[in-house]
């Protein structure tokens, strides 16, 4: 089977991926809740000849294995969806149900295409009978930053040499390095309650405490590294104004280029919370949830998934679609699309619709974070986008969402679907350049621990 038969073979399967991508945009599951998204995606693959293995302590993480021997290629999924983004696919704003979630990132386009790419493979072992192994990773709670950096706590990642990874987004291109590392962690604030007017001098105010803390760390913020990002909420306890609270916290996440400039930053917001508490005469609590990493680079991996979206079929968009894209971007400020359309090269056009330059990562980086991060300093990982929304939307939107679960979403997740098979071929057949990533990640790669406690 040669590399076009591959290609072939995904083709094949579009029904089954557009299923697949309906099935989980229409039934969509916030991060630790996945379980029907997981449950449909080792039904799909144990039906395909996958062994399928599940972590005891996540019950919404798994992966389906089929091969044997080496090299173990990782292909990664996720399948969560974002709180308050229910929408229909339509081009104004709609809700499928009120509050509820919806796939405003895309996953159900991530999975599901990662899955396809992962059969598509599978296929291929078994025709040829050559060493080599395939695992498909259901991944949980992406949009928590959590799941992969759990999974790895719990050796889920163990034993595979090299992994895939993509997202929808409004161009076809690859990204060398990305993802601002971040780490969340909770403060807790307790003092002593008193009626606020009868005796205020007889209690100590947790929320004052809280408020303080947030000041100073907004003072902080200037002498941090100018990529940094510090995003707090609070928790006031629930208390009536006329009692001084006993109890308030806030939560952090903290985000920045490289985990060891988060893990600083993160010290220092701690000792900010002290001070905070030295002043009210409260006590604090610090508790780091966990952290991921920022992408560890790998041009040589970059250079193969690039030959790879070269060779596939990228996303055709009939006039249909086109006009549907262009009614979505109506709703968003006319200089953002006018500056994406001029980034991604659309030519006028609504959607990106042919390849993007090799090195657009540089000037249209991935300032987002994800646990995906993590994954690229335990081996080798490449991440690359596909056209999915129009150039202008940003993902996290309603009008994601409604792109998601529309025919724009598919198609971009087919072709996505053909380069995940393309690459895994590749490092399958082509020692030279398995050997010359695996030589850069060797060289790149640092003592990764898993900043989780389990």
């Amino acid at each position: 089977m040669k590399k076009k038969d591959l290609h072939l073979e995904v083709k094949k399967m579009e029904s089954l991926l557009q299923s697949s991508c309906r099935t989980i945009w229409e039934n969509p599951e916030v991060g630790g809740t996945e379980k029907a998204s997981a449950d449909y995606f080792k039904e799909m693959l144990e039906e395909e000849g996958f062994k399928i293995v599940n972590e005891e302590h996540m019950e919404h993480a798994f992966y389906a294995e089929y091969g044997s021997g080496r090299p173990v290629i990782a292909i990664l999924g996720e399948y969560d969806a974002l709180p308050g983004l229910s929408q229909k696919v339509t081009d104004y704003k709609e809700a499928v149900a009120d509050g509820m979630p919806g796939h405003g990132c895309g996953h159900n386009l991530l999975g599901s295409a990662a899955a396809i790419g992962a059969i598509a493979v599978k296929r291929y072992l078994e025709a040829e009978q050559i060493s080599g192994t395939v695992r498909f990773f259901g991944c949980p709670e992406e949009e928590l930053l959590c799941g992969k950096v759990k999974m790895a706590y719990y050796h889920m990642f163990d034993g595979c040499d090299l992994a895939i990874s993509w997202h929808p987004m409004s161009a076809n291109m690859v990204y060398d390095n990305g993802y601002l590392a971040s780490a969340s962690a909770h403060f807790e604030f307790k003092g002593r309650s008193s009626h606020a007017a009868f005796a205020p001098e007889l209690g100590r105010s947790a929320l004052d405490a809280v408020e303080l803390m947030n000041v100073g760390v907004n003072y902080l913020r200037e002498h941090v590294t100018s990529k940094a990002r510090i995003h707090y909420t609070t928790d006031s306890g629930g208390f009536a104004p006329n009692i001084v609270p006993s109890r308030a916290g806030s939560w952090y996440f903290v985000r920045a280029p490289y985990i060891s400039d988060v893990k600083e930053i993160l010290e220092r917001v701690g000792k900010v919370a002290e001070g905070a508490a030295l002043m009210t005469e409260t006590v604090v609590e610090m508790k780091v949830d966990y952290g991921c990493c920022e992408m560890l680079e790998n041009h040589a991996f970059g250079d193969l998934a690039y030959h790879n979206l070269e060779e596939a079929d990228l996303p055709d968009f009939n006039e249909e679609e086109m006009e549907f894209a262009g009614r979505l971007l109506a709703t968003v400020s006319k200089a953002d699309v006018e500056k994406a359309k001029k980034l991604y090269e659309t030519e006028g056009e609504a959607m990106v619709w042919k390849l993007n330059s090799r090195n657009l990562y540089e000037i249209n980086p991935l300032t987002a974070s994800s646990d995906s991060g993590d994954v690229s300093h335990i081996m080798p990982m490449c991440v690359f986008s596909t056209s999915c929304w129009p150039a202008g939307i940003a993902p996290h939107s309603w009008q994601a969402t409604a792109s998601a679960g529309s025919t724009l979403g598919e198609k971009g997740a087919l072709c996505a679907a053909q380069v995940i098979a393309g690459i895994a071929y590749d490092l399958y057949n082509k020692q030279e350049a398995r050997e010359a990533i695996l030589k850069e990640f060797q060289e790149k790669k640092d003592d990764y621990t898993p900043m989780y406690g389990g």
